[in-house]
């Protein structure tokens, strides 16, 4: 909890006084932001400070994110920290606009291996937008029951003339920011589908959510499987370059930032554990060397479906 209390006090010393009293008067919640909802602007700055104080404590790991993609994942960062905190305090209780709620909510999103691919994240979001919550186990869609608390509208009442249903930018903040969270999302996975953006993203958010695990008796067992799990992983990743199979510059730049991550024994095992599958799969998606593809013409490339 010690770390979480500090980096809320450094994002309370980076906001002005006026945000600072909106935080103080949710008195419902641990580390609070504002509830009632405090408007657009006001959301757009207490989002730049959050992400500021998170990419300043938690910065990235070198080689997570490359250099051309900066702008573009801190822009992101920014927007969908925006749209849950306006999320937050739209639509749900006031004890949930809080610091862990924030990156509760952040952490739902996942990389998919298609632009169709909705993680809880988006999901959750959908809901404003289109007013319908998708049941996974049943797989059906149902009416949200979300309620806007300013004026106690559904999403699900507001239907549109082509027979849609939800709110639309022009209509919510919260969707007006996540819709700006996914053009940059869109835009970066036309670029490089095969770019974990979203793990780039929440990097900073980790954060706020390492010492939320209580569970310390399970930690030891924990992080031998991942040990074990890491080096097998590694000299996988070493066989298949020795074997000359290939991985281009932007692969090889994620599996070695990922792989010193899933080392780093100053983050907590759960949170490393969540990794996992990425670096199998990037590691897993290697390209013949030229020489090798002559000589074995009939091989398949090994790639992420």
């Amino acid at each position: 909890m010690k770390k979480r209390d500090n980096i809320y006090e450094a994002f309370l010393d980076a906001i002005d006084e006026d945000l600072r009293g909106m935080c103080e008067v949710n008195r419902k919640a641990e580390l609070p932001l504002p509830c009632p909802y405090c408007g657009e602007k006001n959301v757009e700055r207490l989002a730049k400070s959050l992400v500021g104080v998170l990419e300043e404590r938690s910065p990235d790991i070198p080689g997570l994110v490359p250099e051309q993609y900066r702008a573009d994942v801190h822009e992101a960062r920014e927007l969908l920290t925006a749209a849950t905190l306006a999320l937050l305090s739209l639509y749900f209780s006031p004890r949930d606009s809080c610091m862990g709620s924030v990156a509760a909510v952040v952490s739902m999103f996942r990389h998919g291996c298609n632009a169709a691919f909705k993680s809880t994240g988006v999901l959750l979001f959908e809901q404003v937008a289109t007013g319908m919550k998708y049941i996974v186990k049943k797989d059906v869609y149902i009416p949200s029951p979300f309620v806007r608390h300013i004026d106690s509208k559904k999403p699900y009442d507001r239907l549109h003339r082509d027979g849609s249903r939800g709110f639309t930018a022009d209509e919510d903040d919260a969707v007006m920011f996540y819709k700006r969270y996914l053009k940059v999302q869109r835009r970066m996975f036309d670029t490089s589908p095969r770019f974990n953006f979203e793990l780039c993203v929440k990097r900073p958010f980790e954060a706020l959510l390492d010492e939320r695990h209580t569970f310390y008796y399970m930690e030891e067992k924990m992080e031998i499987d991942l040990a074990t799990k890491v080096r097998g992983l590694q000299d996988r990743y070493l066989l298949n370059c020795a074997r000359a199979k290939g991985y281009d510059l932007l692969d090889k730049l994620m599996i070695n930032a990922l792989l010193a991550y899933l080392r780093d024994g100053t983050v907590s095992t759960a949170a490393r554990e969540s990794y996992l599958a990425q670096a199998e799969r990037l590691i897993g998606h290697v390209t013949k060397s030229p020489r090798s593809a002559q000589l074995n013409e009939d091989d398949g490339d090994d790639r992420i479906a």
